[in-house]
């Protein structure tokens, strides 16, 4: 049985967020890899985050983010298919649920390994936490 990625919209949603943190993890281990020896790049590679899914959801999933990103930026004006608007739908979530895992740093903007950092990975400034 063949299965529309398109129709699977939790599906598109998890491949979604499979390829943001793919890509949040490898520009962060980037840097890395220019002082690392064989091992060490094999090392470091084993650590980024593995697909899951069949490659036909990562696929589409590419395409709905390179179409978020034409639709952000004004280039498509045309009216999207519903497969289309339920992917971008999908896209949305799945960007939420990222930013959500990875707030940005108030001082100088870049992405957190988690919600709860104490400190900036970047910049090292100390986050306050609030008692609720």
């Amino acid at each position: 049985m063949i299965t529309d990625v398109t129709r699977d919209a939790e599906g598109l949603r998890q491949a979604i967020g499979e390829l943001l943190e793919q890509a949040y993890a490898s520009a962060r281990v980037t840097r890395s890899l220019d002082d690392s020896d064989d091992a060490g790049r094999d090392r470091i590679f084993g650590s980024l985050p593995q697909l899951t899914l069949s490659p036909g959801y990562y696929k589409c999933a590419e395409y709905l983010l390179w179409l978020e990103k034409c639709k952000n930026s004004g280039l498509v004006e045309s009216a999207f298919s519903m497969a289309e608007g339920q992917g971008l739908m999908a896209v949305a979530d799945a960007r939420r649920e990222f930013e959500r895992n990875h707030p940005p740093c108030g001082v100088c903007g870049a992405l957190q390994e988690s919600p709860f950092s104490v400190s900036c990975c970047k910049c090292s400034t100390d986050f306050v936490r609030r008692n609720a």
